[in-house]
C-alpha cells in the first residue's frame, strides 16, 4: 500500500543531516510537492523561520539555484509575526533580491497568487503564509497546490498554524521554538536580539504526516554558515504518535 500512496519524486533535497533524510521514504525532502509547516498557538514565527530555512536549502540546490522564491501572505496579518526583514532572510541564506513578496488582502487571494506563481514557472519554491482559522484552506485547495507543484516541478511550502486533518500535502512538519535566535523572529521584525541572539536557531520539529513514512521527531539546529540542519547532540529520533495512529498519519 505504501508504494501506491507514496509519490516517486525525481529529485530531492537533503536536510544536511542523515537522521532526517533517513526518516523520509525518498531519502530527503521531495521536490515538486506540497509541504505544510504548522506551529503551536502564539509561535507562528517558528514555522516562518523553519520555512525560510527550508527555502534556503531549496535555493542552494544545484539544479534549483537559478530560480527565485515567491512568498505570499496576507498584509493584515504581518503584525502577528512581523514583516519579512531582509537581513533575517539573508541570515538563512536567502538573497532578499531573489525573494518576490506578494501581499494580499484575503486568504483566497494568497492561494490564488500561489497557484498563479506555480503556473508561471521559473521559481525555486513558493511559500504561502496562512493565518490561523482561515477559511478556504481545505483538502480541495491543498490538492490543487499539490497538482500544480507536480506539474511545474516547483516545491510549495504552506505555513499554516492549524492545518486540517485531510490534506493534499505530501509531508507536514510541526515546529516549535527551542531557543537560539528564537527561530529568526527577531531578524524578521527588526527587533533587537536577546543576549542569546548569537546562537543558532533551534526548533523541536515533528514530522506528523508523511506519505509512505512514519512520524518522527528531532530537535534541530540551523547553521547559518553551512546553511543546513543538524540534530542537537544527545537526542535521538523518536516516534511522536502512538502505534495505532501511524497508519492514519502516513496516509
Amino acid at each position: 500500500m505504501r508504494a501506491i500512496e507514496a509519490p516517486v519524486p525525481t529529485r530531492t533535497v537533503s536536510f544536511g543531516t542523515a537522521a532526517v533524510d533517513a526518516a523520509l521514504p525518498w531519502g530527503g525532502l521531495p521536490l515538486g510537492c506540497l509541504h505544510e509547516v504548522t506551529a503551536p498557538a502564539g509561535d507562528a514565527g517558528s514555522a516562518v523561520g523553519f520555512a525560510a530555512a527550508l527555502a534556503a536549502r531549496l535555493q542552494a540546490d544545484a539544479e534549483s539555484a537559478a530560480g527565485d522564491i515567491l512568498w505570499c501572505l496576507r498584509s493584515d496579518t504581518e503584525h502577528e509575526t512581523g514583516a519579512l526583514y531582509a537581513p533575517g532572510l539573508r541570515s538563512f541564506g536567502l538573497a532578499p533580491e531573489r525573494v518576490l513578496l506578494v501581499r494580499a488582502n484575503a486568504t483566497a487571494q494568497v492561494l490564488w497568487a500561489m497557484e498563479e506563481g506555480l503556473r508561471t514557472g521559473g521559481l525555486t519554491a513558493v511559500v504561502g503564509e496562512i493565518e490561523a482559522g482561515a477559511r478556504g484552506v481545505d483538502v480541495s485547495a491543498t490538492r490543487r497546490l499539490q497538482l500544480a507543484a507536480e506539474a511545474r516541478g516547483v516545491t510549495v511550502l504552506l505555513v499554516i498554524p492549524h492545518a486540517s486533518a485531510v490534506s493534499g500535502a505530501v509531508t507536514r512538519w510541526h515546529v516549535s521554538s527551542r531557543g537560539g535566535e528564537r527561530d529568526g523572529l527577531a531578524h524578521r521584525t527588526g527587533r533587537p536580539l536577546s543576549p542569546r541572539g548569537d546562537l543558532a536557531p533551534r526548533w523541536q520539529v515533528e514530522l506528523t504526516r508523511c506519505r509512505g513514512g512514519a512520524p518522527a521527531s528531532w530537535e534541530l539546529e540551523w547553521n547559518h554558515a553551512t546553511a543546513d540542519f543538524s540534530v542537537v547532540a544527545g537526542l535521538r529520533d523518536r516516534s511522536v504518535e502512538p502505534r495505532h495512529r501511524l497508519a492514519q498519519a502516513a496516509g
